[in-house]
């Protein structure tokens, strides 16, 4: 799950599930503050006998995020990542292996997914990782109970949050697949926050109101689209990390559990795993745009 970029009130955490348990990223209600400060960015100001149109001609357009959700720039036109050369170390489950094995996934993740949004004219920044055994309060609120979380990813200071003791003793266990999984799909909530369609997406929940039935969709398209990120970077890298690693990790989300339909944040099982599988297998992003699937599809 993820953690929104618009103001609320109630603090709640949606619940996801990955493998055996709960995998998710701060609920739709731990921010209590719209980030209010925005940079605005003006155009240079020509220089003494440059005209305005030799200034327009040599001056870049700056980077800025899009907030829009089905007809946003990254799900019109199909975007492959690359194939990227992921070294990660050997799997281990003590803190300071998994803690390596998270910090070399980030960076692997970071290869993949810059080129696409540079292309597409969009920020980009590596998240911040925090591998901490345990979750901790912070800018998105309290930490989550272990019956609610493993791991999260906070909007509101672009931090993946992986706590090793919680992963390793009720998320993945000894399985590699299911540990890339997790960051897979929390980055893949980075990925949205940065292009803007996080902000867009959450503005609608607060126009619906969290638990509502549109507002629950609209959840469940950003945690439906952030597997179909994390199954479309599992293939760029498939080649350098090994298939049968890949592939175990893109299975993993099958393993869902499903949720009461009123809290159904995260999808059934079956749809999980379905928009895993297209990014996997299309590994282009306008498999992912999940806003435009029609409903039963997102269920």
């Amino acid at each position: 799950m993820h953690t929104p970029e618009e103001p609320k009130n109630n603090p709640i955490v949606l619940i996801g599930v990955f493998s055996l348990i709960v995998l998710c990223v701060l609920g739709l209600g731990g921010i209590t503050q719209l980030e209010t400060s925005r940079r605005i960015n003006g155009r240079p100001v020509a220089a003494p006998g440059v005209t305005g149109t030799q200034a327009a001609e040599t001056e870049a357009p700056r980077p800025r995020a899009v907030h829009r959700l089905a007809d946003h720039p990254l799900l019109t036109a199909p975007v492959r990542l690359p194939v990227v050369a992921c070294t990660l170390p050997g799997f281990g489950v003590s803190d300071a292996e998994l803690s390596a094995y998270y910090k070399a996934g980030v960076g692997c993740l970071d290869q993949a997914w810059r080129p696409v949004l540079e292309q597409a004219n969009l920020p980009f920044n590596p998240p911040a990782l925090d591998t901490s055994p345990d979750l901790v309060e912070g800018p998105c609120g309290s930490a989550p109970a272990e019956s609610e979380a493993v791991a999260y990813y906070c909007g509101r200071n672009r931090t993946i949050y992986m706590p090793t003791r919680r992963l390793r003793d009720n998320g993945g266990g000894e399985r590699a697949g299911s540990h890339l999984a997790t960051l897979a799909h929390e980055y893949g909530h980075h990925v949205q926050a940065l292009s803007g369609m996080l902000r867009a997406a959450d503005s609608k929940i607060v126009s619906a109101g969290e638990e509502t039935p549109a507002g629950l969709e609209m959840s469940r398209r950003i945690e439906l689209q952030a597997n179909c990120f994390a199954g479309m970077f599992l293939v760029a890298v498939s080649e350098s990390i090994g298939t049968g690693l890949a592939q175990e990790a893109a299975d993993d989300f099958q393993y869902a559990v499903e949720e009461p339909p009123e809290k159904n944040a995260h999808g059934s099982p079956d749809n999980q795993s379905e928009w895993a599988s297209a990014g996997f297998t299309a590994g282009v992003t306008t498999s992912c745009n999940t806003y435009a699937a029609p409903a039963e599809d997102v269920g």
